[in-house]
């Protein structure tokens, strides 16, 4: 299947976030969203960005459950310590 890229205002209205949350959370700035996966670069300094906004969903949902999963390791640990 054939990738479709989209400028950052489209991919921050389709994946619910902001153009800012998007472009912070580059690999370049130490965030999530890796160059070439999520987001190419254009092919000027003044290009847009653009975005694969189906890499970046598949990305805030494995996110999103490890947070869960963490989320409940913790609280399991917590209650475990609590009964000892």
């Amino acid at each position: 299947m054939k990738k479709k890229f989209v400028t950052t205002r489209e991919a921050s209205n389709s994946c619910g976030v902001s153009t800012q949350f998007l472009k912070k959370n580059r690999d370049i700035h130490g965030g999530f969203l890796e160059e070439e996966v999520h987001y190419i670069l254009g092919a000027n300094i003044n290009s847009s960005i653009l975005w694969d906004v189906d890499e970046i969903l598949k990305t805030f949902h494995e996110r999103g459950k490890t947070i869960r999963r963490g989320r409940e390791l913790v609280k399991k640990m917590q209650n475990e310590s609590v009964g000892s």
